[in-house]
Parts: C-alpha cells; structure tokens; sequence
C-alpha cells in the first residue's frame, strides 16, 4: 500500500481502496500525504477517509 501511494495518481487511488477496506489507524501516515496531493481526487478521498477516525 505505501509503494503503490509512491506511484501515479491512479495508484494513489488503488492504495486509497485498500486503505478504505482495512479502515484501521495504521492507513493515517497515507491518509495524511494524501491531504497534501496535488490530484482534487486523491485530496478528497484522502479527507473522506481521514473524518472516519475523528
């Protein structure tokens, strides 16, 4: 998951997937990086993920 965050914005987004399924603490350091994307997408999945742990 934290390789494929490395890669395209469509890895990016697979690696946002696998995040969504696991729905644990651990995806925060990603769900994080995504915040800081320069992709919208990545951006707002990032932050729909993220409101899940607050």
């Amino acid at each position: 998951m934290f390789s494929l965050f490395k890669g395209n914005t469509e890895n990016k987004l697979k690696a946002l997937k696998i995040a969504e399924e696991l729905a644990d603490k651990s995806t925060l350091p990603i769900l994080r990086k995504g915040l800081k994307d320069i992709s919208p997408e990545v951006v707002e999945i990032s932050a729909f993920l993220i409101r899940k742990f607050k």
